[in-house]
């Protein structure tokens, strides 16, 4: 069965979307966004002292999902740790509540050890 939540995308039909796809046994959830609202979440993230890492890395290098949709996301705690440290205060209150639903996303996968892919179409 799949569950599809498109709210983050209805009146954005034709531009470019991003699925974050939560893969438990046969069941799918799938949450489509606006690609605009992924962007000003991914821009808030910061690379660390190594550079950047974890979905940061695949976002500013134009790789994973970019080159192969879904892409499976590999390290869902540091994609987890990446989000949360996002301050949602240079958000818009569309983005702010994407961010919040992404964290519970990948909080009930890791709970579950279930998978996270990611698309973009």
């Amino acid at each position: 069965m799949e569950l599809i939540n498109k709210k983050y995308y209805d009146g954005f039909e034709g531009e470019p979307e991003i699925q974050l796809i939560y893969r438990k046994g046969d069941n799918s959830k799938i949450f489509i966004m606006w690609e605009g609202y992924f962007d000003q979440i991914m821009k808030l993230m910061h690379p660390d002292a190594q550079g950047w890492t974890g979905l940061a890395y695949n976002y500013n290098m134009d790789t994973g999902w970019y080159e192969e949709s879904p892409w499976v996301i590999k390290d869902l705690q540091m994609a987890l740790k990446q989000f949360e440290s996002i301050d949602d205060k240079n958000l818009c209150g569309e983005a702010t509540e994407i961010l919040m639903m992404i964290c519970d996303i990948f909080r009930e996968a890791i709970s579950n050890n279930d998978e996270i892919y990611i698309a973009r179409e």
